[in-house]
């Protein structure tokens, strides 16, 4: 059955203002239906995980569908950049290009939390490095985190990931031991 598409009337703020991941391997998700994910996940390890802080209004999320002749699959994808080239910043990308497939968690501009990637459908990391030219451009890594799904990354309302101030470093719950 239908639903009504009622008009929205709340601020909308635009953007992605926090962003958690974890290697997909960690990850257990309870069976869920629907748009809504209520029960909280299961981490095998707690600790392993990375909280990305980035640029400020650099963060988005994009979600296409695509068709073919199975039917409907989604193309989501979580673009930010981190400023600045640092040692301690390569060693922490370089940690987190090693583990490949992840299930990231952002929190949106209205407060709102979504999961996405799974363990069977997981996201991958694509980093750049841009230096710019001239002392206006911005010197930093743009990453991607893409990923192909079956259904639309469901909204997360068991635990939600909150804002996370904004910085150019990883949190200190970055874990070294990130399989």
């Amino acid at each position: 059955m239908l639903l009504p598409l009622p008009p929205n009337d709340c601020p909308n703020t635009a953007g992605v203002r926090a962003l958690r991941v974890w290697p997909a391997s960690n990850v257990r998700l309870p069976a869920y239906t629907g748009s809504n994910l209520t029960t909280p996940i299961t981490l095998l390890d707690k600790d392993n995980y990375a909280n990305i802080w980035f640029a400020p209004d650099s963060a988005s999320f994009d979600e296409a569908e695509d068709f073919e002749a199975a039917g409907s699959f989604y193309k989501p994808q979580l673009q930010l950049v981190l400023l600045r080239d640092a040692p301690d910043l390569q060693e922490a990308i370089a940690r987190l290009r090693a583990v490949r497939y992840f299930v990231a968690a952002y929190a949106d501009g209205n407060g709102l939390t979504k999961l996405v990637g799974t363990p069977d459908h997981p996201l991958r990391l694509t980093v750049g490095l841009e230096t710019g030219k001239k002392p206006t451009d911005r010197n930093g890594y743009p990453l991607v985190f893409a990923g192909l799904t079956p259904q639309p990354a469901p909204f997360y309302l068991a635990q939600p990931v909150g804002v996370v101030p904004v910085r150019r470093a990883f949190s200190a719950g970055f874990s070294f031991g990130f399989k």
